[in-house]
Order: structure tokens, then C-alpha cells, then sequence
């Protein structure tokens, strides 16, 4: 296993519950850092992810915390520089359940539901711990896009069209806060054996086999590589990448 760079300090995973989260949270610890994450309603996969950092020899802190309350966001990122005294890293790897239709079929509560999720989820995480890197003297920002940024399928605007929000509100951190030391990066996800790929109902010849079918590797990506691409752009081995948005789809939007 590739070891990351990290300085002192801690990462913080907003949404490190989930398939992906959990995963993310779990290397970081392997790599020698000690984890902060939040989680919505699941307590016990939290419970799980803080015994597994433990095991990794690092300590873990979590906080149920819904992101659309900036209070709550803004309360767990102080208490977590409380808990570590230095935050280095930020992953946003939340979002909403991923509703596969065509958009302006969409209950509009849905899409407003997932607009502010993903929007104003993750403007409240830049506002909260932006200020707590630049008081650390720097450090990173990933958030988890979708793959279909640059390459659209018909049917996943309600995935592409908030993350496309997420991807710009990093290229402007990117652009406004580099002299500060902040990189700010994201990592397009594609189709990943694990998290919410997994979860979408697609009938044969729906759009998971249409997206696997324009895939060039021919296969589902495996969920280790996806974390190490999170946990690379993370860490201090990725110091001369900011404002990018990486595809890990196989080749999916080449």
C-alpha cells in the first residue's frame, strides 16, 4: 500500500458513513493521520469507522451533523480543531440519493432537495473550514463529483447538474484561496463498486449497462482505487495540484 503524506494534524471527511466515506476514512488512517467525520442518521457505521481508525493506531472523532444547518457544520469543525488542534484536510464525500430520470420529470421537491444538499451542503462546509485551514497555514479540499461533468448521460442531471455547482465552488477556492496554501481539488467518480453506483435501480439496458457500455476498461471500477485517488489529491504528495477535477471512470468521458 502506497503510504500518503501528511503533516500534523487531522483530516476531516464530511459524510464518512457511507461506502465511499468510510473507505476514504479508513486510508487516511492507514496513512498515519487521525480522522474527523460526520454522518447523518447512520451511528453505527460510525461507531465501526471509529474502532477501524483505532486499529490503524490513530484516533477518530465523529458528530452526526446535517450539513444543510451551517451551525452544526461550522459547531464540528471547531470542535474537531478543539479535538487535533491542526486540520490539513477536507473531503467532502457526501450527497443525496441519486433519483435516475429525466430532470424535468423530477419531483421538484427532489431536485430542490438535492440542489441544496449538494450546493449549499458544501458552501457551508468552504465557509466553516476554509478559516481553519488558512489558520493552519494551509492544507486541502477534495469533494466527490461525478464523472458525469464531462461526459453527460441522459437522465443524471440530478446528479450532474448539482455536482457541476460543487466542481465550481472548488475551482473559485482554488483560484481565491491558493495564496493562502489551500489547494481545493475533485475527483469526478464514475461507475465504483461501492456507495451510491450501487444503489441505483437500472433495469437491463438502463443506464448503468448504457454507461458500462461507453466505459473503455470494460468493468466497474474497484472501490481501493477510487480512495487512493482521494487520499493522493488529500495529501502532501499532491502539493502542485489544485483546481483540477480528476475522472476515475475508466475512461468513461475521454
Amino acid at each position: 500500500m502506497t503510504k500518503y503524506r501528511f503533516s500534523d494534524g487531522a483530516a476531516i471527511v464530511f459524510g464518512g458513513s457511507g461506502g465511499l466515506g468510510s473507505g476514504i476514512v479508513d486510508l487516511l488512517s492507514k496513512c498515519g493521520t487521525d480522522v474527523a467525520f460526520t454522518y447523518l442518521n447512520n451511528e453505527e457505521a460510525a461507531k465501526e469507522n471509529i474502532s477501524k481508525i483505532e486499529e490503524n493506531g490513530q484516533k477518530g472523532f465523529s458528530s452526526s451533523v446535517d450539513l444543510l444547518d451551517a451551525s452544526k457544520v461550522e459547531s464540528f469543525v471547531k470542535s474537531s480543531q478543539k479535538e487535533f488542534g491542526r486540520i490539513h484536510s477536507v473531503v467532502f464525500a457526501t450527497g443525496p440519493f441519486l433519483h435516475i430520470m429525466p430532470i424535468l420529470d423530477a419531483n421538484p421537491e427532489d431536485v430542490y432537495k438535492t440542489l441544496d444538499t449538494d450546493i449549499k451542503g458544501f458552501y457551508h462546509v468552504l465557509r466553516s473550514v476554509v478559516p481553519v485551514l488558512k489558520e493552519g497555514g494551509g492544507g486541502s479540499i477534495t469533494a466527490l463529483t461525478t464523472a458525469a461533468i464531462h461526459k453527460y448521460i441522459s437522465t443524471d442531471g440530478l446528479s450532474s447538474v448539482p455536482k457541476s455547482g460543487v466542481q465550481h465552488l472548488c475551482t473559485a477556492i482554488s483560484r481565491e484561496e491558493g495564496h493562502n496554501g489551500i489547494r481545493a481539488n475533485c475527483v469526478a467518480v464514475g461507475l465504483i463498486a461501492v456507495g451510491l453506483s450501487q444503489e441505483i435501480d437500472s433495469p437491463p439496458g438502463g443506464i448503468l449497462d448504457q454507461w458500462m457500455q461507453q466505459v473503455p476498461l470494460g468493468r466497474a471500477g474497484a472501490p481501493e482505487e477510487l480512495f487512493d485517488t482521494v487520499v493522493f489529491l488529500a495529501s502532501e504528495n499532491a502539493g502542485y495540484i489544485s483546481g483540477q477535477s480528476i475522472p476515475v471512470d475508466g475512461g468513461y468521458s475521454a
